[in-house]
């Protein structure tokens, strides 16, 4: 069963406050994750689920998009291939997770921790990734065209293949390569 990280995130958890009628999340899917602390392919598209602890979750295939995850805990999760545009992800922890293949366009990374994650084939254009760490990283193929990286840590980042196109880069340039 997954617990909040305190009692307020439970008291918020299933609200779905600020989640409109194009961005409700499934309830039984809901219920599902939080009973069984997986949730593969299911629709959690708007859920508040901030200052969880995911740890180690299968969320492959999940639609999370517009979903609040702030806060939460989602280290070595498997998101492989889940939808998360425009989900906020800010000071959550993915250290570990396989985002691999993710579509996490218009993402808020704010000071995410993403050091060791599987970013392969991602899509993070125009996420905002200031202040996130990177070290280490598999950004290999990823798309990170308008995403924002400013004060980023990408040390040892694999970006091999990377789309960095009109993105802000760690130092505030922006890149205007591919």
């Amino acid at each position: 069963m997954i617990k909040p990280h305190n009692s307020l995130g439970f008291a918020l958890l299933v609200v779905l406050t600020g989640a409109t009628a194009a961005f409700a999340a499934n309830a039984a899917d809901v219920q599902k994750l939080l009973d069984t602390g997986e949730c593969m392919g299911c629709d959690l598209k708007g859920a508040s689920l901030y200052n969880f602890n995911f740890d180690g979750i299968n969320l492959s295939s999940a639609n999370l998009s517009a979903a609040g995850l702030q806060s939460s805990s989602l280290s070595f999760a498997n998101l492989s291939s889940a939808i998360l545009l425009e989900a906020n992800l800010a000071l959550a922890n993915l250290s570990g997770a396989n985002l691999s293949g993710a579509d996490l366009t218009k993402a808020n990374l704010y000071r995410a921790d993403l050091s060791g994650a599987d970013l392969t084939a991602a899509n993070l254009s125009g996420a905002s990734l200031e202040s996130a760490d990177l070290r280490g990283a598999n950004l290999s193929g990823a798309n990170l065209s308008g995403a924002n990286l400013f004060r980023a840590k990408t040390g040892g980042a694999n970006t091999t293949g990377t789309i960095l196109k009109n993105a802000t880069m760690p130092d505030g340039s922006t890149h205007r390569g591919n």
